[in-house]
């Protein structure tokens, strides 16, 4: 088999995350190619340069980590939506590209590959498709997320937050919810990445910018220790089609604070609290229950240890090497 990849998908992010790992991943008797072309991801005549490509290398069967399929494409091809986000919580031209070009283009796909079975449901929903076009394989944790290991140890208690910090990541309830909680007075927010403006100014006015701090880029390398070291971990969103952060946070064997909509109670499994997100009082009481509740904190550890187990990128990756094949 050759396989061409749309390798503009591999970074820092979760769609990168589960590209690399498949990548890792390859079965005997198959050649992967990648794209190797510098246009920008959201470039909105992607599509029409991934068929004129597509076409001219003429491979066995197109494989795009993202949500961009091509125009036109004489061999096969499977796209990855993780997501129905830019439908949320995109622009009113956003909405209308992923309506009027995307979803047509997906129709055309020998599959969609997904993340979660929520997010499968959001798909078929959307695109009106046969339920066996849709196709839902899990992300994992990958091998150096244990307990066992360094832990960050920057002098103080803390909570974590990893991700992004768009909007649907729901940070501004989360600061503010902090700001409430009735918590010991050294324990801090810590979150990956860099503050914005928006989240500063609001830090400022809850009276928490000495309590809250951003660690600017982590590497993958060092993420496990970060986990190990924090108290419990924050995932609030009001939107993940997965949310790669909970099952890191408990393999590493930390206590996770998570929100109870779309994919979070599946993929959690009950080993995480669950709060509403639409709530500063839910989410500000569950913020002092994983601190304070040493029954809850043990139990939510322990069952944290076993949900994480089930999710293997070596499990995935035969998974979606075994739907390659099955195209062609």
């Amino acid at each position: 088999m050759r396989l061409l990849v749309d390798d503009r998908w591999l970074g820092a992010t979760g769609i990168g995350r589960f590209a690399k790992e498949i990548l890792q991943r390859v079965p005997s008797g198959v050649k992967v190619e990648k794209l190797s072309k510098t246009w920008g991801i959201k470039n909105p005549i992607t599509p029409l340069l991934l068929g004129i490509e597509i076409n001219r290398r003429a491979p066995d069967l197109f494989w795009t980590p993202g949500f961009m399929p091509p125009a036109i494409s004489k061999s096969p091809y499977i796209v990855t939506v993780h997501d129905l986000i830019h439908l949320k919580y995109g622009s009113k031209m956003q909405v209308a590209y992923y309506n009027h070009v995307i979803r047509p283009l997906l129709g055309k796909a020998s599959c969609v590959l997904t993340v979660s079975e929520y997010a499968r449901g959001e798909i078929l929903n959307w695109t009106g498709f046969s339920p066996d076009k849709v196709i839902a394989v899990n992300n994992a944790v990958s091998s150096g997320y244990t307990p066992e290991g360094g832990k960050f140890s920057p002098g103080y208690p803390y909570l974590l937050y990893v991700g992004n910090k768009r909007r649907h990541k729901n940070l501004e309830r989360l600061l503010t919810a902090f700001s409430r909680a009735e918590l010991p007075d050294d324990i801090k927010l810590v979150c990956t990445g860099d503050a914005t403006k928006e989240l500063s100014e609001l830090a400022d006015k809850l009276k928490i910018s000495h309590r809250l701090v951003f660690l600017g880029f982590v590497a993958e390398k060092d993420l496990p220790s970060v986990y190990r070291g924090a108290a419990a971990v924050m995932l609030v969103s009001l939107y993940e089609g997965f949310g790669i952060p909970l099952i890191e946070g408990m393999a590493c064997g930390v206590p996770v604070l998570a929100s109870s909509v779309s994919a979070m109670p599946e993929v959690s499994g009950g080993a995480a609290h669950l709060v509403d997100p639409l709530s500063v009082e839910e989410i500000s009481l569950g913020i002092e229950r994983i601190v304070s509740d040493l029954e809850l904190r043990e139990e939510l550890i322990r069952k944290g240890n076993i949900r994480a187990r089930v999710y293997s990128w070596d499990a995935t990756a035969d998974d979606v090497w075994k739907l390659f094949a099955s195209v062609i």
